[in-house]
Formats: structure tokens, C-alpha cells, sequence
């Protein structure tokens, strides 16, 4: 019992904050063997940091476990599966160790030791939730290897989506040849169709389908994989989430190609016309386009550092902005401005002034006038000047507005892709109906999953669940932790698990769907040690445990076996068994199918010795008439049929089975039937 006092001074245990605490007013230096729940202490080398202390240390040298799940300042090491040692005097962290090199803990553990009793200057000091440099530096590399394999798992899955979209366009472009699409902006409704089909008569175009279908992002990023006139992210932001015309056409190749004829189908729809002199216009007169351009103003913030500059989109608006320029050079008094000139204004390139501008309407009204949130009355001076003030207060207390501009976004009235591969993709996304014929269906997507971890101890009552939902369970593997940043993989299939040496705290880990089913609610009761919070965090996590070549092992399948024992088991009760001769076998069954006919006899009654299979059909005749009459002298000479029937080998565990015929028949000699074979 005193060595067992003495050891318990020798090192202390910490599992909560006000231990800690205590702890760290001992003086000396204090060194924190840090540890977690669900991987233990390092207790291999605490017996030789107690050797150190014995022999050195003494009072100046304090030992402790601390379990950081319950402690605030050690959270960081919660989920480490690596030994971790902290050094601490005076309350502070001097150095941080990490890994289960004794010698380089010992030479560690000395230099600190010394520089404490010294006490020598140290360079730097520490809060226990400080990261160290050390610390600093392995986040720094960790999170360079988790962008690195974000950028390989992005760059892979970039591939396999341009390989099978140039595979599927491939196939498109094969198939339909002469079948392109046409995109119409949102100022387009199929109300408006009979006049789009005016210009597409004399070209020889034919509109196969056409819908009227919400576009999002996600679709155009798809279609703009290979196109070489992409519509602008800027119109494409305008675009998403609207209901936009689409027209599937078929064009004559004699005319051109599918790009060529819809561009100058487009260029037909949008271009002016000169028209005839007719009743309203007494000469020639400009037709305007059948689809025009939408201009959409919208306010954007500027990024800091960012420099606005008026862009002129058209030699029209230049003219017109120099106009305008030229105006105002011409005298610094304000002078009235001309229509020409409130047109300019209104289309003056593709980004307009900032909302700091002061419109010149209202340049003579009071500071702060144009802001308000309510009207004033003006009539009365006092009020109004208390009004201002606070607006002025308010003002003063608001931060500073984001300096924004206002940029107008031009959205085409039509969209014509210059290449055949990019009207493919369109065709692929839109209108996928009309490739059913030779086109396969896209594979489907994985549904969405979390990762459940449990303890492997449970991996029996687990997979129990596992196997009656393997649609909704499509993999799992046996792991070191069930942290994925620091899990090693130990097995992919039970079998191989229980074969190989395991630790306590390995984890099953499971990719679980998350789906409408009592699946999940069967899992959560055998206690996760972890869950995924939700299905985006699911789906990092599940692609670093079970990369994409992971392949589960088969289990070896023990059910026929287990059969096979008993089969055995049940042929050696019933003793060998030869095959029966030709003639036995046809005379036995001969024998037995009259009597398994009858309905009315008892279980039993049917089976037949096997020295008596010779006899054919009168044996059945013979067996219920032995015990009718004793005396009768007919009845002698047959009665050793059944009494022969152990001494054939060929029907013996038949017979040890089954009761002998003669037993039941006895209880019948009341019954009259018996009499006219006996005679």
C-alpha cells in the first residue's frame, strides 16, 4: 500500500479546469502528459519521466495526465491519437512535444529542467491555448495537404466531367447532325413565336420542339464547357433562375452548317429593316427588329482598391459622351440640358455613377434633405432644425456606406452557340428526351450520406444492421480513428479484422445514406461516437475514408457450411447407407406407393422392412393379416418377414427412424376387413 501512496504522488490525474488550476501553482517545472477519451495516456514513458523525477527532479519536477475532453485550455487535443507533452512553469507553456521518442523526451525534459533550476531567461512564453510555433507549423503543412487534396479531388472530378460530356456530345453530334438550339433571352415569350418563324422560312429551318424551361448556373456552366462565344457571367447571373424560350430546330445542310444558319437566323431577328413608303409613312422608314437587346441596370459594390471607369460600349454612346463633354466644357454656369443630351445620359455606357453623385436637380437643397427617411415640415423652422440635428447624430453614429456604382448588363435577345459540340450540350441538357433512343441513361448520382463511426467492440450488433441494409450501407472499413484527417485503415472487411491484431479504441466506420428509413434510428441506438453533421460534411468526409478506389472485401459466407455439418451429423445417426440394387429399389418402391396413397393410414404405417421387398405387392396383402387368428396354420410361414428386418443393412436407419409396420396393426383385429385374407 506505500508504493502504491507513493506513486499516486509521484503523478498527478486532471480531468477538469480547476484541477488544472491547482496544478499549475505547484513550482517547478510541470510537464502534462495530454491525452484523450478515447485514446489513453502515454503510460510507457510516464515510468521513465518518474525515473527522471526520482533521480533528479525531485520537488522541481511535477508530473500530471490530463484528459483534455473536460479541459477549456487543452480542447485543441481532443481528437489527437499522437502523445502529446507539455512543458509549463509559472503558469505558462514554455514548449510542446509531440510523438514516443524517449530519448528525445528525456534530452527534452533535461534541457527544460535545467533551465528552471538555472532559471535562465527564456525566449518566449505561452498560454496553454497558444499555439506554439511548432503547432503552427504542422496546421501550416496539415492545411497545405488538405488543399493539395482538394485540388487533386476537384481537378479529378473537373476530368471525369469533361471526359463524359465530351464522350455523350461525341454521340449527339454522331446521331444528329443536323439538329441545333437557339437560347431567347427573357424578353421573349412564346407568345411572340409566330414572328420568330417568319425569318426561319427562308432559311429551311424547322422547329422540332421548343419549351420554355428555368435555367440555372449550374446548367449553363455545363453547356459553356466548350463553347467559344459564352454568354458573360454577368448576363448569366441575370439569367439564372429565369424561364427562358428554347427552340430545337432542324436545319437543312444544303443551306450551311447548323452554326452558320442559326447566326444568321439571329442576325436576322435583330437587325433593322427598311420598310416602303406606305399609307403612315410617306417614304422609306426603319423597321425595328423583331427581338431587341434588354439593358438591366444594377448596383454593384466596389472592391477596395478598385477604380471605376466608364466603359462606352457602341460608337453611338461615344458620340453622344463626347457631345455631352463637349457641353459642359463650354461654361461653368449651369445651362439647361438638352434632349439629346438627358439621352446620353440615359445610355452613357455600360457602368453609370455612383449613388454618391448628387443628382444637379436637387444640388441647391440643404445637406442631409435628399436622405431623409420621412418629410419634414418645412413650414416650421425650429422643428426642422432639431430634425437635422439628430439626422446629423444618426449619420454621424451609422458606418460608412460601401461605395457602389451602377453597371448596366446588356442580355441578348438571342443566344446562338458558333460550335456543333456546344449545341450537343445543350441538346444533353435541355432537351434530353429526344436522345433516348441512343443515348444511355446518365448513371445516378450518389445519394446523399453522412459517416457514422462506432466503437469496434460493437461491430457485431453493427454489422447485424449492415446486412439487412446494404443498399443504404455501401461501405464501411475498420479504422485507427474515427477522426478522417488522422484514420489509418486496418481492414475493409470484418473477417480480416478479427484475423489481424486491434486495439480497443479502433473505430468501425460507415457510409451511411441518408434516407426516409428506420436504418439510421437502428444505428443511433447502438451509440455513435461520431456523426457527420450534416450531408456536405458527409460527403468530404466519406471521400477521405473511402477514396474512390476503396473496395470492400468479401465476407465469407459460413451459412453452407453450417449445413453441411449437419447434413453429416445426421447421416452418421442414422448409420451408412449403400445404394440398393436395381430390383430392390423398384420392388421398394413399388412397395411403398400403394400404401403412401392411403389417406386414412397413420404416419408410418407406409414404411416396409427391406427383406420383404422382395415379395412385391403381397406383402401388403400379408402384414395386417398376422395378428388375426394365432392358430391359423397359413399364418405361420409369414410371419418372419418383419422379425428379418434388421438383418439388412440397406434399409436400417430407415427402420431405426421409423416404427415397424406390424406394431400399429395390432391394435386393428376388430376390425372385420382382415377376414377374407385370412381366408
Amino acid at each position: 500500500m506505500a508504493k502504491k501512496a507513493g506513486q499516486q504522488q509521484l503523478q498527478a490525474d486532471i480531468q477538469s479546469d480547476e484541477e488544472l488550476e491547482r496544478f499549475l501553482e505547484r513550482p517547478g517545472l510541470l510537464v502534462l502528459d495530454i491525452y484523450s477519451e478515447w485514446c489513453g495516456p502515454c503510460l510507457a514513458l510516464v515510468g521513465n519521466l518518474r525515473k527522471i523525477k526520482l533521480e533528479m527532479g525531485g520537488d522541481n519536477l511535477q508530473l500530471a495526465i490530463c484528459k483534455s475532453d473536460n479541459i477549456t485550455a487543452l480542447k485543441r487535443f481532443n481528437k489527437k491519437s499522437e502523445p502529446t507533452w507539455l512543458f509549463v512553469t509559472g503558469g505558462r507553456a514554455v514548449n510542446i512535444m509531440f510523438g514516443s521518442d524517449v530519448p528525445k523526451l528525456l534530452n527534452l525534459l533535461t534541457r527544460e529542467l535545467e533551465k528552471t533550476l538555472q532559471k535562465t531567461p527564456r525566449q518566449a512564453f505561452y498560454r496553454l491555448d497558444e499555439l506554439q510555433p511548432i503547432e503552427v507549423e504542422q496546421q501550416r503543412i496539415k492545411m497545405e495537404a488538405i488543399e493539395r487534396a482538394d485540388r487533386i479531388e476537384r481537378e479529378a472530378k473537373h476530368k471525369k466531367q469533361v471526359d463524359y460530356l465530351t464522350q455523350v456530345t461525341e454521340s449527339i453530334m454522331e446521331n444528329m447532325p443536323d439538329i441545333g438550339v437557339t437560347v431567347f433571352g427573357p424578353q421573349v415569350n412564346r407568345d411572340m413565336f409566330k414572328k420568330l418563324t417568319e425569318p426561319a422560312e427562308p432559311l429551311k429551318m424547322q422547329c422540332k420542339d421548343r419549351r420554355v424551361i428555368q435555367v440555372s448556373m449550374d446548367q449553363f456552366e455545363i453547356v459553356n464547357f466548350a463553347c467559344k462565344n459564352p454568354l458573360p457571367m454577368d448576363v448569366i447571373e441575370q439569367l439564372d433562375g429565369k424561364e427562358l424560350l428554347m427552340c430545337f430546330w432542324k436545319i437543312d445542310e444544303s443551306i450551311g452548317t447548323v452554326p452558320n444558319v442559326l447566326m444568321a437566323y439571329a442576325h436576322e431577328l435583330t437587325r433593322e429593316r427598311v420598310g416602303p413608303p406606305n399609307e403612315e409613312f410617306g417614304e422609306e422608314h426603319v423597321i425595328p427588329p423583331i427581338i431587341a437587346t434588354m439593358k438591366l441596370k444594377i448596383e454593384v459594390e466596389l472592391k477596395e482598391g478598385e477604380v471605376w471607369v466608364e466603359e462606352v460600349s457602341s460608337e453611338e454612346e461615344l458620340r453622344l459622351a463626347q457631345a455631352k463633354a463637349k457641353g459642359k466644357s463650354k461654361s461653368v454656369v449651369q445651362e439647361e440640358t438638352h434632349p439629346a443630351e438627358e439621352e446620353a445620359a440615359d445610355f452613357d455606357g455600360e457602368e453609370e455613377a455612383s449613388e454618391e453623385e448628387v443628382p444637379e436637380a436637387v444640388a441647391d437643397a440643404p445637406p442631409g434633405f435628399p436622405d431623409m427617411p420621412f418629410d419634414m415640415d418645412i413650414d416650421n423652422d425650429v422643428e426642422a432644425a432639431e430634425d437635422e440635428e439628430e439626422i446629423q447624430e444618426i449619420k454621424e453614429e451609422e458606418p460608412p456606406k460601401p461605395l457602389t456604382r451602377i453597371k448596366t448588363v446588356k442580355v441578348p435577345p438571342i443566344w446562338v452557340p458558333n460550335n456543333r459540340r456546344t449545341h450537343a450540350a445543350l441538346i444533353y441538357v435541355f432537351f434530353r428526351g429526344q436522345t433516348s433512343g441512343f443515348l444511355p441513361p446518365d448513371p445516378k448520382p450518389d445519394p446523399p450520406h453522412v459517416i457514422m463511426a462506432f466503437d469496434a467492440t460493437k461491430r457485431k450488433e453493427i454489422m447485424h444492421v449492415v446486412d439487412r441494409h446494404k443498399d443504404d450501407v455501401p461501405l464501411y472499413g475498420y479504422f485507427s480513428s474515427g477522426d478522417p484527417e488522422d484514420a489509418e485503415l486496418i481492414a475493409n472487411s470484418t473477417d480480416k479484422y478479427e484475423s489481424s491484431p486491434h486495439l480497443a479504441t479502433d473505430k468501425i466506420v460507415l457510409k451511411v445514406n441518408k434516407v426516409q428509413s428506420n436504418m439510421m434510428l437502428s444505428l443511433v441506438s447502438y451509440g455513435p461516437s461520431y456523426v457527420s453533421p450534416n450531408v456536405n460534411v458527409g460527403k468530404d468526409e466519406a471521400l477521405r475514408f473511402f477514396p474512390e478506389d476503396y473496395k470492400l472485401q468479401e465476407e465469407v459466407v459460413v451459412e453452407p457450411e453450417k449445413k453441411r455439418k449437419k447434413s453429416k451429423k445426421m447421416s452418421e445417426a442414422h448409420g451408412p447407407q449403400e445404394p440398393l440394387e436395381p430390383d430392390a429399389a423398384a420392388a421398394t418402391s413399388a412397395a411403398v406407393e400403394p400404401v403412401s396413397t392411403d389417406v386414412s393410414a397413420p404416419a408410418g404405417e407406409g414404411e416396409v422392412p427391406a427383406a420383404a421387398a422382395g415379395e412385391g405387392a403381397a406383402v401388403a396383402e400379408v402384414v395386417p393379416a398376422v395378428p388375426a387368428e394365432p392358430t391359423a396354420e397359413g399364418a405361420a410361414p409369414e410371419a418372419p418377414p418383419p422379425e428379418a428386418a434388421p438383418e439388412s443393412p440397406k434399409e436400417e436407419g430407415l427402420a431405426e427412424a421409423q416404427p415397424s409396420a406390424p406394431e400399429p396393426e395390432a391394435e386393428v383385429p376388430a376390425d372385420p376387413a382382415p377376414e377374407p385374407a385370412v381366408e
